[in-house]
């Protein structure tokens, strides 16, 4: 009998991340095709925003317990749940669909429990990137999995529309069910790290506990509270300009719905070419200020450019750039975190990190379309309050208002940036926090703890994945578990 050998390190990461592009491929089709069809349907805006803002919530509200799963039940599993429980919201789609009884509400509860599932992707991926490859691949991986949001983003539409126009909605799940049935093959295929095995059941009580561990190890440690502050207020004004682009754009153009599609592909394209870069250049040694320089760079090009004229030219390039900046900032913030977290709740500090900053996009979703309709574009119709300081800049009439929507947005971002680079815990975070598997600098082989700087908190100098889970042991109560990221390579399920 031959013995086929799973793949494992970089090639095993290559062939999950080929599957994972697919099944993010399938649910883009969904969500274009979902779109499309409730438009037609009730012709109202508000029930697209309900279909998104839902999936999103779910995210939000499943994330903290994702967390303490991800630790406990293994990266394939984890990762597994995610890809099941899209085909079995796709399923019920198709159900729907095939028997005629399609309609908006059961639409939005597949869609909300859909998003509850790909709650388990983040923090999955990101903790299978720290024990399966080596430390210096941390970036190019991450680069690949920016890869992975940006790429279906500029097909997937165009493949989900020709097919409703030949075939129907119907048509659209079906191929996304196939992507999300390979995605599943593909982790299936592949050798993952082994789970660390629990001394005892830490029982239900100690896991809605355990499940709060990721936001304590956030707030305990000044750098990471600060950074993610940062990342919080740029996905807050991602978000803004995100729900504006569509009106301003429609509204300046006389509804021009292919310019709008061309300003999106831009986009698109844009975040590729980033995610590319990201994935074959050489990762900085302090990627914290290539992080600063990006948000910098999206808040001034990709917002506060677009508050300050019309036309074709302009919007794409600021939309080129503001995707184009998105890869460095995401993927060199996650390469920071890999490296200095502990690999044994990387689950549950990466859930309450997704919490945080699905939060961000959930209000910048529900807030700038009342921000738009109640406050600024009456103030630019009528000539007062902040449209009328701005209007030598953002103009006058409609499309005003939102132009200064686009425009403030990004000085905040501007804020957000500056003060990582002004906040020496945030600046240097690099160097002040050892990874989780060296020694802090000074401290001797084996020695006494000692405090993290900006935190006040008394830590083990060598935080290894052992320390880790003591120290989640002393947060929560949990039996702690001895096992070290190496000895998890080493083996396999």
């Amino acid at each position: 009998m031959i013995r086929v050998e799973r793949p494992r390190g970089m090639r095993a990461f290559v062939v999950i991340w080929l599957g994972q592009l697919l099944s993010a491929a399938g649910t883009r089709m969904i969500n274009f095709a979902l779109a499309i069809w409730v438009w037609q349907q009730t012709g109202r805006a508000s029930d697209l925003a309900v279909l998104t803002l839902m999936a999103f919530a779910a995210t939000v509200l499943v994330s903290p317990m994702v967390g303490s799963l991800v630790d406990r039940v293994g990266q394939r599993t984890s990762i597994i749940v995610s890809d099941v429980g899209s085909v079995l919201t796709t399923v019920v789609a198709l159900a729907l669909f095939a028997t005629d009884t399609a309609s908006f509400w059961p639409l939005v509860a597949v869609n909300t429990i859909s998003g509850g599932f790909l709650a388990f992707q983040y923090p999955a991926y990101s903790k299978l990137i720290t024990l399966l490859l080596a430390k210096e691949q941390y970036t190019r991986a991450n680069g690949m999995l920016s890869l992975v949001r940006s790429v279906p983003a500029i097909f997937a539409p165009g493949i989900a529309g020709l097919l409703i126009a030949y075939s129907g909605i119907w048509s659209v799940l079906l191929v996304a069910l196939v992507s999300f049935g390979v995605a599943i093959l593909t982790v299936l295929l592949i050798a993952l790290p082994k789970r660390p095995k629990s001394d005892a059941d830490p029982g239900r009580a100690r896991f809605w506990a355990d499940s709060m561990l990721g936001f304590r190890y956030l707030y305990r440690r000044a750098g990471f509270l600060g950074m993610q502050a940062v990342l919080f207020v740029v996905g807050l004004v991602s978000a803004m300009g995100f729900i504006v682009l569509t009106p301003l754009v429609l509204i300046k153009t006389d509804n021009n719905e292919a310019l709008l599609g061309a300003i999106n592909s831009v986009g698109a394209v844009g975040g590729a070419l980033g995610a590319l870069l990201v994935s074959v250049l050489k990762s900085p040694s302090r990627k914290i200020w290539w992080i600063l320089g990006a948000s910098i760079v999206f808040s001034l090009f990709g917002r506060v450019l677009m508050g300050f004229g019309d036309g074709l030219v302009l919007w794409a390039i600021a939309w080129f750039v503001s995707w184009l900046s998105v890869p460095f900032i995401e993927a060199y913030s996650l390469t920071i975190w890999q490296q200095k977290i502990p690999p044994a709740v990387q689950g549950r500090v990466f859930a309450a990190m997704q919490f945080i900053s699905q939060l961000a996009l959930l209000i910048g979703f529900s807030v700038t379309g009342a921000l738009i309709d109640r406050i600024f574009e009456p103030q630019a119709r009528e000539g007062r309050g902040l449209a009328e300081l701005f209007e030598p800049v953002v103009g006058a009439g409609p499309g005003a208002g939102m132009k200064l929507v686009f425009l403030l947005s990004g000085l905040l971002g501007i804020a957000a940036a500056l003060y990582g680079i002004f906040a020496r815990s945030v600046r240097d975070l690099e160097i002040l926090v050892p990874d989780h598997n060296v020694a802090a600098p000074g401290a001797p082989d084996g020695g006494a703890a000692a405090s993290e700087p900006g935190t006040g908190e008394t830590v083990s100098p060598t935080v290894d994945t052992a320390g880790a889970e003591r120290e989640a042991a002393s947060l929560t109560g949990v039996p702690s578990t001895v096992s070290t990221a190496d000895d998890e390579r080493r083996n396999e399920r």
